[in-house]
C-alpha cells in the first residue's frame, strides 16, 4: 500500500510472512525481532493491511484498506509504550478486552505492540494467558529489539520473524539514494549499528557534530588539558546514552589498533588521531574501561544520577594512560 513500501533489507522477511499466509500457518501471535533502525514497525503495519485487506493483498481500494489509510480501522489495534516507560498490565488487558470483541471487517482482529519487551512481570504474565488462550480471529504481532528480555515462555509461543541490518553493499547505495555522500552514509551506518533508518536519522541530526565535539574534548582530558567535572558539566545536557555510545566505539577503535588491527574501524574518520592515541594508552586499561561502559549501559534507564555517572565515566578515562 502507498506509504508503507518495503525496505531492500526487509525482503527475506517479508517472504517469510508471505508464506506463512500462502500456506495456512500463520500463528496467532508472531514475534518480529531484530535492532532499532530496521524498520520493524513498518513491516509490520504492512503485513497487518494485508491481513486485513478484504483482497488480501494490502490492495488500497476495498473498504478496509481504506479505513486503514485514513487511520480509523476498528480491527486493527496498537499499543506503544510512552518514553522510558513500562507496558503495564492495565494496557496489556485493555488491548485483550478489545481483541475479545468480534472483527467489524473480515474475519481478523490484528494488534500491532511495539517494544514488547517493555513488559513488567504482571503484564507479561497477562499476556503469556492470552497466547495460551488466544481468542479467535486474533493475530498479535509483537516487535521487540531485545527479545532476550521476554520471558522464555512468551518466546516460545510466538512464530520469529527477524531483521537483520544489511551488509554496507546494500545500505550503503539506499542512503545514498536518499541523497548524502558514500562517506558520510558509511560513518552513519557505523555510528548505528548500520541499521539504515537508523543513520538516515543520525544524518538528519545535529548527532553527527555533537559526536566530533565531543570527541575532541575527551581527546584533551586524556591529553590532560579539560577538567573532567567542568567536561561532563559542559555534556550534562546531552543525554548519558549517546555519549556512552560514542564512549563504546572510541574505546573499541583503541583497543583494536592497540591489539595491532588496523582494518574495521566504527570512527574511520578518526583514522590518524585515533592510531596516535591508541600509542599512548594502556591495552589491559582499555578492555576494563569497556567492561565499565558496557555495565553503565545496563542501568542507563534506572534512577541512578546520571550526571555522577558522566563524572565518573571521564575520571576514569583519565587512568587509561601507559
Amino acid at each position: 500500500m502507498e506509504g508503507i513500501a518495503l525496505f531492500p533489507w526487509q525482503a527475506q522477511a517479508w517472504r517469510q510472512l508471505e508464506a506463512y499466509l500462502r500456506l495456512a500457518r500463520l500463528s496467532q501471535a508472531l514475534l518480529i525481532t531484530g535492532p532499532s533502525g530496521l524498520g520493524k514497525g513498518q513491516l509490520a503495519q504492512r503485513f497487518a493491511r494485508t491481513l486485513l485487506c478484504q483482497n488480501q493483498s494490502a490492495c488500497g481500494q476495498c473498504s478496509a484498506c481504506r479505513l486503514l489509510e485514513a487511520g480509523n480501522h476498528p480491527d486493527y489495534l496498537t499499543l506503544i509504550p510512552e518514553t522510558g516507560k513500562e507496558l503495564t498490565i492495565e494496557s496489556i488487558r485493555d488491548l485483550i478486552e478489545k481483541l475479545a470483541l468480534k472483527p467489524h471487517y473480515g474475519l481478523r482482529r490484528v494488534a500491532v505492540i511495539h517494544a514488547c519487551e517493555r513488559m513488567n512481570l504482571a503484564a507479561a504474565n497477562c499476556f503469556l494467558k492470552t497466547l495460551e488462550e488466544p481468542a479467535l480471529g486474533t493475530v498479535i504481532v509483537a516487535l521487540s529489539a531485545l527479545p532476550s528480555r521476554l520471558p522464555a515462555t512468551i518466546r516460545s509461543r510466538c512464530q520469529h520473524v527477524r531483521l537483520v541490518a544489511p551488509p554496507l553493499a546494500v545500505s550503503v547505495p539506499w542512503l545514498e539514494h536518499q541523497g548524502f555522500a558514500k562517506e558520510k552514509a558509511e560513518l552513519a551506518l557505523l555510528q548505528n549499528g548500520r541499521a539504515p533508518l537508523a543513520a538516515r536519522a543520525w544524518l538528519h541530526s545535529d548527532l553527527p557534530e555533537k559526536r566530533c565535539k565531543f570527541l575532541e574534548s575527551w581527546i584533551q582530558l586524556l591529553a590532560g588539558q579539560k577538567d573532567p567535572v567542568l567536561f561532563a558539566r559542559d555534556w550534562s545536557d546531552e543525554p548519558l546514552e549517546h555519549i556512552t555510545f560514542w564512549l563504546l566505539t572510541l574505546v573499541a577503535d583503541l583497543a583494536r589498533l592497540a591489539m595491532g588491527l588496523r582494518d574495521s574501524l566504527l570512527n574511520p574518520d578518526q583514522n590518524a588521531r585515533l592510531h596516535a592515541l591508541a600509542k599512548k594508552l594502556n591495552l589491559t586499561r582499555l578492555l576494563a574501561f569497556w567492561q565499565r561502559l558496557l555495565e553503565v549501559r545496563e542501568v542507563l534507564d534506572s534512577q541512578l544520577n546520571q550526571a555522577l555517572l558522566l563524572e565518573s565515566l571521564l575520571l576514569a578515562s583519565l587512568k587509561l594512560k601507559v
